[in-house]
């Protein structure tokens, strides 16, 4: 967000008001965001896809209920997980797991691998690898995996994180080290920007 781009709580209020424009630059804005989280549950792109669109229309849709218009990056993240939870369980009741073609297809598209030519051992390594961060994070609660995204994937500073959420700067920089410490306890090693 640029010094300039209108804050997130007046594009809500435009949006309610009917500016649809106002609801675009929401989207815009938030879009990577819930894209990478849908990605991270599902491990496929066409289904994280359909998540973001029916979160971006669930959002729309219930935007005049949104109580703190301040926190709308974090109700945005919560109506995507949601959809990610019931995309897990109806797959879970299906009985459709994710086969390891799948998974390394799946990595492969998202461009996970390395475009260098590698040893396709060392290739399937660093997918691994990659893969139980992502697990990692995937985990942690929700108020650490959304400060987590915010920091590290969309590259937002602490005041920006802080204006996203409505939280003092010092909530979020304690936050980011709880989540990097459960990170690392998790995966037993020291993660890369801790």
């Amino acid at each position: 967000m640029g010094p300039y781009d209108p804050p997130d709580e007046a594009l809500v209020e435009r949006a309610v008001g009917g500016d649809k424009d106002a609801f675009g630059l929401l989207a815009e804005r938030y879009y990577r965001m819930i894209s990478v989280l849908a990605y991270q549950k599902t491990g496929h792109r066409a289904d994280a896809e359909d998540i973001v669109q029916e979160a971006l229309v669930r959002a729309f849709r219930a935007l005049a209920d949104l109580r703190d218009p301040r926190k709308f990056a974090s109700w945005l993240y919560n109506i995507t997980l949601k959809l990610c939870i019931d995309w897990s369980r109806r797959r879970e009741r299906r009985g459709t797991p994710m086969s390891l073609e799948e998974e390394t297809l799946s990595h492969k598209e998202s461009g996970r691998f390395p475009r260098a030519q590698q040893p396709v051992g060392q290739s399937l390594e660093n997918a691994e690898e990659h893969g139980r961060v992502i697990a990692a994070v995937a985990a942690l609660p929700d108020r650490y995996r959304i400060v987590m995204t915010l920091r590290y994937v969309e590259k937002m500073s602490y005041k920006e994180i802080s204006e996203h959420l409505g939280e003092p700067t010092g909530t979020i920089a304690n936050r980011l080290h709880r989540a990097m410490k459960m990170v690392q306890e998790r995966l037993g090693t020291k993660v890369e920007g801790a």
